[in-house]
Formats: C-alpha cells, structure tokens, sequence
C-alpha cells in the first residue's frame, strides 16, 4: 500500500501525524487491528499487508475487521448475491450467517427494485455490497452511521478516509482545516478532508462499474398515511422492539440513560427488552449530566433495572493513556478532531468492552430536532440551512461561508424527488449532518458498537408522516411515553430541572408532580383528543 501523507496539528493534544492507515499504526506503535477492528475495505486488489478477514464477490475483495459482523445474502434460490457488514434487522430477524432474502430472486429483471424495497426495512447500521445481473453496488444504512467513503480515482470503498486512501492526502481546498482540527467545525455535504475522497449520501449507491452514486430513496413516498397518530405510534413501537429484541439476542448488549428524551423514548419502545440488556448505563462529567444522573436513577427504579453511573471524580485516566486514545481515533476516523468528553476523560472504559451500545438518534426526528424554524418558508431560506450544517461555529458563519457551499447544497436538494421537498430539512439532518458526524466517529470507536435500532427507512418514513409543528413541541415524545409508560411520563425531563431547584428536589414526589404538572395534563388531554378522533363515532 502507498504511503497516504497526513500532516497536520492538534492543537488540542499537539500530536502530529504524517502516515497511511496501516504505516500509522506501525510508526505510532499502534493496534491496526485493533483499531479497525469495526471497519471494512472493499477493493479490486486486495492489499496483503491489511490484517483483515477477506472474502471475495464478483472481482471484489471485501476486507472486514475482526469484530466487524458479516453475514451473506442468499436469493430464494440460495444464490449469493451480496455481503452484510455490520448489524442489521429485517422483518424475519437478525440479518446473520446465510441469510435467506425469500423474496427476491437474482432471476428477476425487478431484482434491483425488489432489493431495494426489502431493504426499507432493515434496521441498523450496516453497508452492503451487492453482485447480481451484471451490475455491483454498494448499500449503506439511511444516515450512513457504518461509514462509506470512496475514492473514485483508486476505486476503493471504505469506512474512513485514510483507509480508503492509497495516495497521498490533497487537502479539501473548501476548508479551513484548523477550525474541524479545534473541534469548532465539521467536513460537511459529503466532503472529508482530502479533496478527492467522497462521503457517499447514505441514500443513495454506488455503481462500482464507474462509481457514481444513484438515489435510491426515497423515490415515490410521500410522507402521508391516513393512519391515526396512535397506529403510527404502535406500528413505530412494535418495529423497534423487534430489532431491539433480536440483537439483544444475539449480542451483549448496552443502552445509555439520561435525564433527556431520546433515551428515556428509547426505553419505553424497548418495553420488556430492557431486562435483556447486559449493561444501563450514565456518565458524569459536569454538573448538566449530574442531573441526567440522578434523573436516570429515578428511571431504572421505576423500570426496576441496575444502572451503571460512572463519574469523572472516580475514574481517573493517565494524561499517556489519553493521547494514546487521541491518536487511535486520529487514525482510525482519518481527521484530527478531539474526542467527545466521555471519551477524553475514559468514562467509556466503564461500558462492558464490545458491547452493542443502542443509541436513540434518528429519534430525534420524532422531536424535529433540527427545525428550528418551520413551514414552508423556512425551507425556501437556505441561509439558515447551510448554516445549520456547522462548517464553521454559528458566530463565524459569513455571506462568503454561505455562497462557497451554498452550490453544492443546492445540487443536494434537486436529487430530492418532489415528494420529499416538504421534508427537506429533515433529510438535510439525515443523509448530509448525520453522515458528517455518525458517519465519521462510530466507525473510529474501538471499545464498542455504537448504533440505533431506530434506524430504517420504514422508521424514518413513519416519523416524517408526523406534522413537523406537533413534533417540533415534543408531543409525539410525551404521546408515547404517556402510551407506553405513564409513570415514565411523570418523571421531569433534564430541561425542566432548573430554577435554583436542589439535586435532591428531583427525588421529592411532590417536587417532581410540581415540575412535570403543565407537561402532564397537556400530554393527557391531548391524548383524550387523539383517541377520541382514532375510534369510529357511534352517533
């Protein structure tokens, strides 16, 4: 393998790095296996020296790391025509070892489409490689968390970009590399730091054949049902607690806890699931997540589950050991950027090692999390669009910020099809944000396997049927708290808690029917309204 040039500096830990992906690792003194140990390469020349596990599809060599799981798709005829990488659920179940796909054969003319529309339903966080009738693609899961970048010149796909790379690095000439370096900004709009190395749109394949990239989805959806919001909510719970359920049982398995509401959601689509996760856990490292603390001890009471709480004044990580972990991530994610606090401080040494750690995020879309204006207006001013993309800190964003990246945000929305334009700063979450973010770190994490089994196109299709105003108050969240676990419901979220209120205040009944009143009697009432509207009248 060519030796990939990186040279730059932390400034946050002064490490400078001038290496590829597998020459980094041996002149830092660095574990490749271990740190790829959850990442994938998919080339036409294999590269002997990669300590991967290699399998081998239509003229393609798929590289896996060790703990990566990997299954194969069988036609129903038994015909192999694709390879799983990383942990996804379909309506029959966990997407493992020969997996039989009954309904679709390679046979079919419609085998593309057929494909496609099975895999609306999987759930995870995955890429797939896929051979069949002359053509090969690769497929990734709807935000992209499992990583896919490419590099059209070396025909290579992978998982992070020095990975991918077998050249030297060519600094993306669209950015100020310092600004991503201090952790203030974020290679965006599918770009990573090398000017060449493309982040696939997570919607989207690539045709291996010239590699460009095709959206597949959405296509003809158009975001409306005629189902009442309480059949949406069961249909989104009862999806979820299916692959909640099917990777507890097959994995060790973790789920966070805080005071916030993703999390909180989380474990109530989980239902009697959360007694089959191996760990519930929080981290301490500020006063904000102090209350998330004591907030998620309330929670495991009432779910009558242990938590974990792993605080930064009892674990104490070597300032060594730190920069050790900077320089793995460095490698691993192909950027310089500092590790989250959790990370910097070793709390995560206190989840069980290689744990499944099921996240919420695409929950966030039941919240609109990412509309803070609404309406169509809003969706006309691609100002605030671009800026909410965070390429630089919002302070610093500036009409020539603006105009450099507004083009390529513009060709982004005209591969939305009609019927998405009304979800567009949705999509502009999922497929361009999330991708720059999830699609960058979890792939670099070496103690576990982060990923959301709120994850699926069928998931994400039911959440934007929701009105964005009602999501945007957080009804949809109290909705199905108040559905699935009123006594949930009742206990006060992390940004109710202030006002001067004592920590120990969060543990008075009294105090916590104080706080959650206003919330409570809204979420009952307008559940009333929601039934009443759901039942056929008898009149």
């Amino acid at each position: 393998m060519s030796h990939v040039t990186l040279s730059l500096n932390n400034a946050q830990t002064g490490l400078s790095m001038s290496n590829s992906a597998l020459v980094s690792c041996k002149t830092q003194n660095l574990d490749f296996s271990k740190l790829f140990k959850y990442q994938y390469l998919i080339s036409r020349v294999p590269d002997p020296e990669i300590p991967m596990r290699c399998h081998s599809l239509s003229g393609w060599t798929v590289m896996a790391g060790d703990e990566l799981p990997m299954a194969f798709l069988l036609d129903k005829s038994g015909v192999l025509f694709a390879v799983f990488l990383g942990i996804g659920v379909d309506v029959e179940g966990l997407v493992e070892g020969d997996h039989h796909v009954k309904t679709l054969s390679v046979d079919q003319d419609s085998f593309f489409t057929d494909f496609e529309s099975w895999l609306i339903d999987v759930a995870g966080r995955y890429t797939i490689l896929v051979s069949a009738r002359g053509e090969t693609r690769a497929y990734t899961d709807p935000v992209g968390m499992n990583g896919m970048v490419y590099d059209p010149s070396s025909r290579q796909i992978a998982s992070s970009t020095l990975l991918c790379l077998n050249r030297p690095i060519e600094d993306h000439p669209s950015y100020d590399h310092s600004v991503v370096e201090q952790g203030q900004g974020k290679y965006t709009l599918f770009h990573t730091r090398d000017a060449k190395v493309r982040r696939c749109n997570p919607n989207c394949y690539i045709d291996l054949g010239d590699f460009s990239e095709h959206r597949f989805w959405p296509r003809h959806e158009t975001f409306e049902t005629t189902d009442s919001n309480l059949a949406i909510y069961e249909n989104l719970t009862s999806m979820t607690r299916h692959v909640i359920r099917n990777i507890n049982a097959k994995y060790k398995t973790a789920l966070p806890m805080s005071g916030g509401q993703d999390s909180r959601l989380l474990a109530v689509l989980a239902g009697s699931e959360i007694h089959n996760f191996d760990q519930i856990f929080t981290h301490i490292h500020n006063y904000a997540s102090r209350i998330d603390a004591t907030i998620a001890s309330e929670i495991a009471k009432f779910l009558q589950v242990d938590i974990s709480i792993s605080d930064k004044r009892t674990t104490k990580v070597s300032k060594l050991k730190a920069r050790q972990e900077q320089a793995e991530f460095q490698v691993a994610a192909g950027l310089i950027t500092p590790q989250n606090r959790e990370v910097e401080l070793g709390l995560h040494h206190n989840v069980l090692e290689g744990a499944v750690v099921m996240r919420g995020h695409q929950t966030d879309l039941l919240r609109a999390v990412f509309i803070d204006r609404l309406g169509p207006k809003s969706r006309k001013n691609l100002k605030w669009q671009v800026k909410r993309l965070l390429i630089v800190p919002p302070r610093e964003f500036s009409d020539e910020i603006y105009h450099r990246f507004l083009p390529e945000y513009e060709a982004w929305l005209d591969t939305l099809p009609e019927t998405a334009r009304e979800r567009s700063v949705d999509f502009m979450f999922l497929e361009i944000y999330y991708s720059s973010t999830l699609g960058v770190t979890f792939p670099a994490l070496t103690h576990n396997f982060f990923m959301s089994p709120f994850n699926s196109r069928r998931l994400i299709a039911l959440s934007l049927s929701l009105d964005e105003t009602y999501r945007r108050k957080s009804h949809v969240v109290n909705d199905m708290l108040l559905m699935g676990n009123p006594a949930l419901h009742s206990i006060p979220f992390d940004y109710e808690f202030g006002g001067g209120r004592d920590l120990a205040q969060i543990l008075d009944g009294a105090e916590m029917d104080e706080i959650t009143a206003e919330r409570r009697q809204s979420s009952y009432a307008r559940m009333a309204d929601l039934r009443a509207t759901a039942e056929p009248s008898t009149t």
